[in-house]
């Protein structure tokens, strides 16, 4: 069987059945300490004190000049967890400067952090037919922003990848084991390259890929991860002028161009027509969907790019804007 094969079958069990991945994409943190909700507040873009027992909320972590420190996911697992706790879910490939920089905001206040990337993972069930692969596992099935857990598994709906479906967080040395029972109930197990491909056709950015290079969130479309009415946070200056002003400079838009285009992420975008060679953008995700034969791509273009259609170049590659990042 070639890659592009199994990418293709991967792709289908995304897009019409059940896949199951343990990508390692993400980790996690728990925070606790007497002034444990309260300091996470101070410091997210979204309000964390209200958040109740079983449920998630998305949010963000700014400097103060708005740019993003990372996307993140704030769980409270209630009585299946540590009440006393939040979960962070952070970016796997930052997580050792993310646990610098939150240290960082922690001054005379009772908070303790503790690093869960090596004891425990995420498993991810994707597709249409993801909540009943979990079912038929005996696995707890989440609602939209509610964390389920039962037996040591705590489960939440997946918003990476595009697809339906959700992420399981579970103590490493189960892991395998989870993967094997769900590849039991039906699911197929699928590789970076396929959730690539779905992810970057649904435009939804990953961090590093798509948010590390100063971006504000609503550039990349977070605008439903940050608060302009919930108090101080780092960056919430910025974001409030950007909310009042109702614009951004540029936007993250999805791509598309027909074969396997010789095309890299960093490259630049040019216009074509009346602004010919003239700067429209940066690629930051780049991918080949071997079943339709496309490349996709997300990429950060000026004001003047953004509508559906508009055509612009990329190492000689014409590409098309099919529309605004939609993560």
């Amino acid at each position: 069987m070639t890659d592009d094969t199994a990418t293709i079958d991967e792709l289908a069990a995304l897009r019409e059945g059940a896949a199951v991945a343990a990508h390692g994409l993400r980790a996690c943190v728990r925070v606790s300490g007497d002034d444990h909700r309260e300091w996470l507040d101070r410091i997210s873009s979204m309000p964390i004190i209200p958040l109740e027992p079983g449920r998630f909320t998305w949010s963000t972590l700014m400097d103060g000049k708005g740019k993003m420190r990372c996307d993140m996911r704030v769980a409270h697992l209630g009585d299946a967890g540590d009440a006393g706790s939040l979960l962070v879910e952070l970016p796997a490939s930052h997580h050792a400067n993310l646990m610098r920089v939150l240290d960082m905001y922690i001054l005379r206040d009772k908070v303790e952090l503790t690093d869960l990337s090596a004891s425990h993972t995420m498993v991810s069930v994707l597709g249409p037919r993801a909540e009943a692969g979990l079912a038929d596992a005996g696995l707890p099935v989440p609602g939209d922003d509610r964390v389920v857990s039962a037996d040591g598994v705590h489960a939440m709906a997946a918003r990476l990848f595009g697809v339906p479906g959700a992420d399981l967080l579970v103590e490493a040395d189960a892991a395998d084991a989870l993967v094997e029972t769900l590849v039991g109930a039906g699911a197929l197990r699928v590789g970076r390259a396929a959730l690539d491909v779905v992810r970057v056709e649904a435009g939804v950015p990953w961090f590093a890929e798509d948010m590390a290079d100063a971006v504000i969130p609503l550039e990349a479309g977070l605008d439903e991860h940050v608060s302009i009415t919930k108090g101080c946070y780092p960056g919430q200056e910025v974001v409030a002028r950007i909310a009042n002003l109702g614009q951004v400079a540029r936007k993250l838009v999805r791509l598309s161009a027909p074969g396997a285009a010789p095309v890299a992420s960093g490259s630049e975008l040019l216009g074509t027509g009346e602004r010919i060679g003239k700067p429209a953008g940066t690629l930051t995700s780049v991918v080949h969907d071997p079943g339709s034969d496309r490349t996709l791509a997300l990429g950060y273009a000026r004001r003047a790019f953004w509508k559906d259609g508009s055509e612009v170049t990329a190492d000689g590659v014409t590409f098309r804007v099919e529309g605004p990042a939609r993560p």
